[in-house]
């Protein structure tokens, strides 16, 4: 029997995951040009990716409403975490509950940057939605995919003028109030 919840795709860090200090310094509103061919990243070696990622990322906690809106848009969606990480996130899901509700984990193990990469990875899994906190990557993916993108709101990322299909919403639990209304 097949599951008959659509899928959406959430960014981790800004969307799940608090940023340090509550700033969010990686996000950007400097869009890419949407026609050009992506631009390959920097890839660190593997051991090296580890040990940023764990000192980066592993004491940061999840943002408030991450549980209880998890919880509540895995009643209608079924969940996967799309991460420009390089490293998988799930012993951090573990540790602060979050694992149960998400389906699956997909990293960035390729040479693109998180942008080009995550339009790639959507163009596969054909998700209804995706959310992000990056201006940059909720443009590419708007002007790119078909899917409908979502921007979890920071100070670092309003004042830009969007995409059309780029819709705002307060955190994740406006955005998962905002999908079961729809379902």
């Amino acid at each position: 029997m097949t599951d008959a919840r659509p899928l959406v795709t959430l960014d981790l860090d800004g969307v799940i995951c608090r940023p340090p200090f509550g700033i969010n310094v990686g996000i950007s509103t400097d869009f890419l040009d949407a026609s050009a061919p992506p631009a390959p990243a920097r890839v660190p070696p593997r051991l090296l990716s580890r040990v940023a990622d764990r000192v980066r990322f592993d004491y940061r906690r999840p943002l408030p409403d991450a549980a209880a809106a998890l919880r509540e848009l895995q009643t209608v969606r079924r969940i996967i975490v799309l991460t420009g990480r390089r490293t998988s996130p799930e012993p951090w899901l573990r540790r602060h509950g979050l694992a149960d509700a998400i389906e699956r984990i997909v990293t960035n193990d390729t040479r693109m940057r998180s942008p080009h990469f995550k339009l790639d990875v959507l163009a596969r899994l054909a998700p209804r939605e995706h959310v992000d906190d990056d201006g940059r990557t909720a443009q590419l993916l708007a002007e790119r995919s078909p899917v409908r993108v979502y921007l979890r709101d920071w100070p670092r990322n309003r004042g830009a003028q969007y995409a059309p299909g780029v819709v705002r919403v307060a955190d994740l639990a406006a955005f998962a109030r905002l999908v079961r209304a729809e379902a």
